[in-house]
Parts: structure tokens; sequence; C-alpha cells
């Protein structure tokens, strides 16, 4: 071994402490927030028409699959639009919290859908994960989720207040989410 491998393979294990997560089982991992993340955007938008649920559930289940076999071409894409079409076409405007709960679930699944489709991508398939890169995926996923539910509370919020209070509860909505913004890449930035 020369020099020059030598310590490349020191300044990698420095760069990133702990063993690389082996390829199997990051891209199972992906794979599977994928699917699960399909079967929550079916169940959200077929708990208001049942009946809807056998063709949203027949498109995101074709849609996957283009999108798992192929993730660095037009399978994500088609895949995000059809889990945003399955899981809105059939609600109207959320009315309880319920509703807003639901499509913050949906809308979160269609993040995570994002992220894990945008690793599998960016990393060749038998390329084992740094450890760094795997809690950089974890936070985002952590931080988009927050998001999720503090835009469900404000969105619940503000269908139980009455209608003179809607500026306030949109401004205090705005602030937390700017505030978790802010507070998210001040994370980002000290890694």
């Amino acid at each position: 071994m020369s020099d020059a491998t030598g310590s490349a393979a020191t300044t990698t294990a420095a760069a990133s402490p702990g063993r690389p997560v082996p390829s199997r089982v990051w891209r199972g991992a992906a794979t599977g927030v994928v699917v699960l993340a399909g079967v929550a955007v079916v169940l959200a938008g077929g708990s208001s028409i049942a009946a809807f649920v056998p063709f949203s559930g027949g498109a995101v289940l074709v849609a996957t699959i283009w999108a798992l076999r192929r993730p660095g071409g037009w399978g994500p894409t088609a895949l995000l639009v059809v889990q945003l079409l399955a899981a809105t076409v059939p609600w109207g405007v959320p009315d309880s919290a319920l509703d807003w709960a639901l499509a913050a679930a949906a809308a979160t699944a269609v993040l995570a859908t994002h992220l894990s489709l945008a690793l599998l991508a960016a990393w060749p398939v038998r390329a084992d994960l740094p450890r760094a890169t795997l809690a950089r995926w974890v936070g985002q996923g952590a931080a988009l989720t927050l998001v999720g539910v503090v835009a469900a509370l404000g969105g619940a919020l503000a269908t139980r207040t009455p209608v003179s209070w809607g500026p306030v509860v949109g401004t205090l909505a705005l602030v937390a989410l700017s505030a978790l913004a802010w507070t998210v890449s001040l994370t980002a930035r000290r890694r």
C-alpha cells in the first residue's frame, strides 16, 4: 500500500466516524420508506372517499415500482405527482383537527419519498453510506416531519378559532415555521 493511499484512507476514516452503513441495509431502509410513504398517502386520501383507494393504490403502486427501478430518472417525479394527486383529489378544505393531521401526514410522506429517492439516486448502488451522511439524512427527515406537525397544528388552530383571529394565527404559524427553519439552518452549519 502506498503512502498516498494510506493517508487518503486515514482522512476518510477521520471525516466519518464509525463504520459506514452497508449498501444493502441503507438501500433497503430507503426503499421501505418509499413503500410505507406510498401506503400512508393512499390511506390518508382514502379516508375521505374509500372508493378512491383502488384507483390511487394502483397508480401509486405502478409509480413506486417505476421510481424504485430507476431512482435517477423520471420515475421519482411521476411518483411524487401521483402521491400528491392521491392525497389531494378526494379531499376538500380541511375543517377539523383530524383533517389537518391527515393532510400533514400525507405531506410528510411525500417529502419522505423525495428524500429517500434523492438518496437512492445520489449514491451508487453498491456504495456504503457514511454515518455522517446518514445522520444528515435522518436530521433532514426529522426536521421536515416537525415542519409538518407545526403546519398541521397551525391549520387546526386556525380552523377552530373565530375568523377575526385568522391573521394572528397565520402570523404565529409563519413565525413558528421561520424559527424552525432558522434553527435547522444553524444546526446544519455546525456539522
